[in-house]
């Protein structure tokens, strides 16, 4: 089978109006043009609508699976109910939204396109070409494709509403594509209509990164999200959807490789040797990057200058991580602790396809958080989820905070930016679940395989309460068993 994409600088110009609406002379001419220049060189000839997203790697398969010399396959429609009576047209037609056309399907119409062209009953294009097909395609009628053809027939807005399509003066279909489509959208050949650049571009990002977000309670059915804790979070009154599946493992992952940062304040380097030392006896040579120091945020905002000055130092250091490519990086803050044997452990995860399997991968991407600060909330909404959840890791929920050891992939580095650059009144903590909506999976070690210091007084947010620095009952809240981790100071516990 010959597949051939028309492209740039293959484009085809026709001595048609491109601007025409209904697009019929357009459409004829597309298949005048592919009759009398290409009828002997391809086996299936294929035409989309503008507005038709392609999953590429879905079409081929379909077009391998194809065994069929006469056939007419797409998204099977009957025309509208006031116009069939005049259409002559008793099978169903194939929507415009993209079809396929085999060779000699194409060599039975084609020398009668002028005659369809000049005959015409209706004023919608796709069913023009399927009344024609059937008239001299001895009645063949659109076969509902093997592979799915989507529609996008209603969105939601804001509160889980739903917004169905519209149509506009010159009956052109109007609709916003989701934020949180379907997952039937990414087994999907084609899916139509997405009505604004924007849409294609998010799209494009979630097929080609597995992106599997959020979705309200209309777009459930069938589906899988990356991270179901946070689903039920979100709409509590829905039944539980699955999390979706990972990639597999490709190679053992190797730790020496891992690029490792500490965030410091300047000429606090001194501060960190033992945290260094610490990480270098797992393998892990951890590099300084110093850290804003807190500014006078704006009175628009209720942040601190440490929380603001966090999110200036995290602006600066994935705009480094983008800059230098780096593929994945651990971030770890100045009074973290690592487990004792916190290597085998990282390995085990790092070679678990779930728990791992996104950050190594090329086409996925995610963050696997070492350590979080859960409180008595936020292990309530843990908890639920445990019996499904069993291994080495498991998703946060929106009470999972603590940002002091997280492993990044390359793929999260634009949405963190994104999230930093117009963020004006959350802490940095809350980027986790950010990146748990969008679908990218962020993922929890249990047990964590980092804590923070607890003795630490913290330059970012200050607290009063004695409790909050006492070392047992916060260990006993995170479920920290402090003697397994690496620092003499807490042996006693």
């Amino acid at each position: 089978m010959n597949v051939q994409a028309f492209v740039s600088p293959n484009i085809i110009t026709l001595s048609v109006n491109d601007n025409e609406y209904p697009p019929i002379n357009k459409t004829f001419a597309i298949w005048s043009y592919f009759f009398e220049k290409h009828l002997w060189n391809y086996d299936y000839f294929v035409v989309i609508d503008a507005d038709t997203y392609v999953n590429v790697e879905q079409l081929s398969l379909m077009l391998e699976q194809l065994n069929c010399r006469e056939c007419y396959i797409g998204f099977p429609a009957i025309g509208q109910s006031y116009e069939r009576k005049n259409l002559d047209l008793h099978v169903p037609y194939c929507l415009g939204m993209g079809y396929v056309i085999s060779r000699y399907t194409l060599l039975r119409f084609g020398p009668h396109i002028n005659t369809c062209q000049m005959s015409t009953v209706s004023q919608h294009s796709d069913t023009e070409l399927g009344r024609c097909i059937y008239r001299y395609g001895n009645g063949l009628a659109c076969t509902r494709a093997t592979s799915p053809f989507e529609r996008v027939m209603y969105t939601v807005i804001d509160k889980n509403k739903i917004a169905w399509v519209k149509h506009n003066a010159r009956k052109q279909l109007q609709i916003d594509f989701p934020e949180s489509p379907p997952t039937s959208f990414f087994r999907a050949v084609m899916i139509h209509p997405l009505k604004k650049p924007q849409f294609f571009y998010q799209f494009h990002r979630q097929i080609s990164l597995g992106l599997r977000p959020i979705l309200p309670s209309a777009f459930t059915t069938n589906s899988c999200v990356a991270n179901p804790v946070i689903q039920q979070e979100t709409y509590r009154r829905t039944k539980y959807i699955p999390e979706c599946s990972s990639p597999r493992i490709k190679q053992s992952f190797n730790i020496n490789t891992l690029d490792a940062y500490v965030i410091t304040l300047p000429h606090h380097d001194e501060h960190i040797l033992e945290l260094t030392k610490a990480f270098y006896q797992h393998g892990i040579s951890v590099k300084p990057f110093h850290a804003e120091i807190g500014h006078n945020p704006p009175i628009t905002t209720k942040l601190t200058s440490g929380v603001r000055g966090l999110l200036l130092t995290m602006t600066r250091f994935f705009e480094m991580a983008l800059a230098r490519k780096l593929e994945r990086v651990l971030v770890l803050e100045d009074d973290a602790i690592p487990h004792r044997h916190f290597a085998f452990h990282f390995r085990n995860l790092m070679n678990d396809s779930r728990c791992g399997g996104f950050m190594q991968d090329d086409q996925s991407g995610g963050v696997l958080m070492l350590g979080a600060t859960v409180w008595p909330a936020g292990w309530r909404i843990l908890d639920k989820s445990k019996k499904r959840e069993r291994g080495l890791c498991r998703n946060i929920g929106t009470k999972t905070f603590g940002s002091f050891a997280a492993l990044f992939h390359r793929n999260t580095f634009e949405p963190i930016l994104n999230w930093l650059n117009t963020n004006t009144k959350d802490p940095y903590d809350l980027i986790f679940r950010y990146l748990a909506r969008l679908g990218y999976p962020v993922r929890l070690a249990i047990p964590n395989l980092v804590i923070t210091d607890l003795t630490h007084t913290s330059l970012i947010a200050e607290h009063n309460d004695k409790s909050f620095h006492n070392a047992s009952y916060r260990a006993h809240i995170h479920r920290w068993n402090l003697k397994d981790y690496m620092f003499i100071k807490y042996s006693r516990f």
